[in-house]
């Protein structure tokens, strides 16, 4: 593959990855943009917020998108603080009540805002993007949440992360712009020209799923993948409900003789999802796939290996990544990482920990019937 990056560094824990973030924003000298599905107010977004403000006051131009489900617990005060020190903040797609002068606002403004709101509000932004100086560009699945570290009360949860530099971030930087203003994205791309380092983003490791046509693209991409795979199909994942036709492919890759082995995480923050993703799992051991459970903590962790091709992200196998959410992934592209990231997966999987069919058939009656009712509703999981 192409070299798009000067360095590119792998990192399997939220300490780590977080210590090195910290550090490029202590160091940053023009630039910081943050794209990010959860800004928890805890104590690692608090360490966050106050090395942000450093850097706002010794002149580094700051801007923050957060989505306005993942991080809508912010208080006024939190984001006060980010206001008065002059670093800018976009909410995506707010809750349909949010707004700042909502009281103030007539009947019809509230109606009309509501509405527009409430029409898009299974449309999130589940991105984990950090670039400094348009140079270093931070991606994974940490979102600025003390779950993800030591600071946690209990043990951290499983992620994967990467850190890369080079003149190529600046693809980063121009795909950020469109989210931000339009305005904005068109100059850069223009600047960009002139310096010819405007990228086709078919070819670009980082795979933003901006609008239906990168979202169709990057999906048939990786069913193209699956199909001519020869060797592997090793797939992480916290939630585990992919289209049928996703289902079907791996189990034909599986009767054909690639080792295809999914992992998934035990436990989960999201709510009935346990009972949800068992719903697969019969079909997909009778064809052959192999399935098990990380029980050590909350496996967070996208990570997704076909042959020699591997990806860390924030896309889950589930409809939300598929269908609604924005999310960004990179193509690893250094030997060197790609064999660490094999090396992890062997690592994590436990023979004590695979899921069989006698397994199943031990679950209760009343857990199967939800898991069937559950989903129907699958496409908002």
């Amino acid at each position: 593959m192409e070299r798009f990056w000067s360095t590119e560094e792998i990192f399997f824990e939220g300490d780590l990855y977080f210590q090195s973030l910290l550090q490029d924003i202590q160091e940053a000298q023009k630039s910081i943009t943050i794209e990010v599905y959860m800004f928890s107010e805890d104590t690692l977004g608090l360490k966050i917020q106050d090395a942000l403000i450093k850097a706002r006051e010794r002149g580094v131009h700051i801007q923050i998108i957060i989505d306005g489900i993942g991080s809508h617990e912010l208080s006024t005060s939190f984001l006060k603080r980010f206001y008065e020190s002059g670093i800018r903040i976009k909410v995506y797609n707010p809750l349909p009540f949010y707004h700042p002068l909502y009281g103030k606002l007539n009947w019809s403004k509230k109606f009309l805002i509501t509405n527009k709101r409430a029409l898009r509000i299974n449309k999130r932004n589940h991105r984990k993007i950090f670039i400094i100086d348009e140079s270093i560009l931070y991606t994974g699945s940490f979102n600025i949440s003390a779950t993800h570290t030591s600071y946690h009360y209990e043990l951290a949860w499983k992620d994967m992360g990467v850190r890369v530099s080079g003149e190529s971030v600046s693809f980063g930087t121009l795909n950020f712009k469109k989210n931000w203003k339009l305005r904005d994205y068109y100059r850069y791309r223009k600047f960009l020209k002139k310096k010819k380092s405007l990228f086709q983003w078919k070819q670009f490791p980082l795979r933003l799923n901006q609008n239906l046509l990168m979202r169709n693209y990057f999906f048939n991409d990786f069913v193209r993948r699956i199909k001519k795979s020869q060797k592997r199909i090793w797939l992480t994942t916290p939630y585990f409900i992919p289209k049928r036709r996703l289902i079907k492919l791996l189990a034909r890759a599986a009767q054909k003789g690639v080792d295809v082995t999914i992992l998934i995480s035990d436990k989960s923050d999201v709510p009935f999802f346990q009972t949800l993703q068992y719903f697969y799992y019969s079909y997909l051991l009778k064809k052959g796939v192999k399935i098990y459970h990380y029980t050590n903590t909350v496996l967070h962790a996208k990570n997704f290996i076909i042959d020699d091709w591997i990806t860390i992200g924030s896309s889950n196998l589930n409809h939300r990544s598929f269908i609604h959410d924005l999310e960004a992934d990179l193509i690893i592209t250094q030997e060197s990482n790609r064999e660490l990231i094999l090396n992890q997966f062997r690592d994590s999987l436990l023979e004590e920990n695979r899921i069989t069919q006698e397994i199943l058939d031990q679950r209760p009656w009343y857990d199967k019937l939800l898991g069937r009712i559950l989903f129907t509703f699958k496409y908002w999981f």
